[in-house]
C-alpha cells in the first residue's frame, strides 16, 4: 500500500490527539498574523485613498539667522520643528514679506485618527530669504511662533 512508509492518518488516539493540538497552535498563529497584518499594512492605504489629513501649525524648536558669504549677501533661516509622533511628517513652508517683516508658516500633517507610536522626532529646514536687504537695516523673522530679528551688516 505505502511501501513501509507512516499511514496518512494517525493510527493511534496519542498521535490523534498531538495532530489537533498541532492544529490548534496553526490555527491560533494564523488567525493572530490576519488581526495583525491588516491593522499594520491598511492603515497606510486607507489614510491614502481617503486623503483624510490634519494639517496644522509646527511646533517650531529653535531659529536661527545666517548670513551667506556671496555677492550680494544672502540670508538664509534655519528652522528646526518637532514631529510628536511616528505619523506626523512634514508639510509644507510658506513665507511672505513686508518691507522688513519676514512670516514663514511651517505646517505638519498627520492622517486624521491614526494610531501612532508616541516618538518625538524633529526636522530641520533651511529658507532663503534673498539678497535683498539695506545695509544697517533690522529685519523681523516670524517662523509660528517664534520671533528672531538681525541687522544687515554694512
Amino acid at each position: 500500500m505505502h511501501g513501509g512508509s507512516s499511514p496518512p492518518f494517525p493510527t493511534s488516539p496519542r498521535n490523534a490527539m498531538s495532530g489537533a493540538l498541532n492544529m490548534k497552535k496553526v490555527f491560533y498563529l494564523v488567525a493572530a498574523l490576519l488581526l495583525v497584518l491588516p491593522a499594520g499594512g491598511c492603515e497606510e492605504s486607507v489614510f491614502e485613498a481617503a486623503g483624510d489629513l490634519e494639517i496644522k501649525l509646527a511646533q517650531i524648536e529653535e531659529i536661527s539667522v545666517m548670513m551667506l558669504i556671496s555677492d550680494p549677501p544672502q540670508v538664509q533661516v534655519y528652522i528646526k520643528g518637532g514631529l510628536n509622533d511616528s505619523c506626523t511628517t512634514f508639510h509644507d513652508l510658506t513665507t511672505e514679506r513686508s518691507v522688513s517683516t519676514f512670516k514663514i508658516i511651517v505646517t505638519v500633517q498627520r492622517p486624521r485618527d491614526a494610531v501612532c507610536s508616541q516618538v518625538f522626532t524633529t526636522f530641520e529646514k533651511f529658507e532663503n530669504l534673498g539678497s535683498d536687504f539695506a545695509p544697517g537695516e533690522t529685519y523681523t523673522v516670524h517662523v509660528n511662533d517664534r520671533t528672531t530679528s538681525f541687522v544687515m551688516p554694512q
